[in-house]
């Protein structure tokens, strides 16, 4: 029996290390289950990661949207607990760097009502959002000095 799996980030740039994590995050609902992915609102990109967000978040909920591990995708709550709550995941795939810290986060949920799985999953090689925008910014500063 397939269990609802929870996914959530920002999807600012989408590289391989999302879909690398979306798919492990698949495979943890199992054949039957649903895997939703909850992108991150502009204001909480924002306000967690103090900047603007590359891509407006109509184009991050399409474009996760269509990735193919991904059952659902819906736009996240201004409070990223409510959209755990409204969603009642069985399992919750973290991603590597994210915020949350795993036993923190049961706990709120269980204050909640809620008992969810958290499973943080592993970093993909070496390549991060940061990562790509640092490697455009040198590569057009440098070429515009030349």
């Amino acid at each position: 029996m397939g269990r609802k799996v929870l996914a959530a980030g920002t999807f600012d740039i989408i590289h391989s290390g999302h879909v690398r994590m979306l798919w492990d995050a698949k495979k943890l609902a199992g054949d039957d289950g649903e895997l939703v992915v909850v992108v991150a609102r502009d204001e909480n990109v924002r306000k967690f990661k103090g900047r603007d967000p590359i891509v407006p978040q109509e184009k991050r909920l399409y474009l996760v949207s269509n990735l193919k591990p991904v059952d659902r995708a819906v736009l996240g709550k201004e409070n990223p607990l409510d959209s755990i709550v409204e969603e009642r995941p069985d399992v919750i795939a973290l991603g590597y760097d994210q915020w949350a810290e795993e036993k923190w986060l049961k706990e709120e949920l269980r204050k909640r009502g809620l008992e969810v799985e958290v499973v943080r999953l592993p970093k993909y090689g070496n390549q991060s959002t940061s990562g790509i925008v640092s490697r455009i910014v040198e590569m057009f500063c440098h070429d515009s000095k030349e």
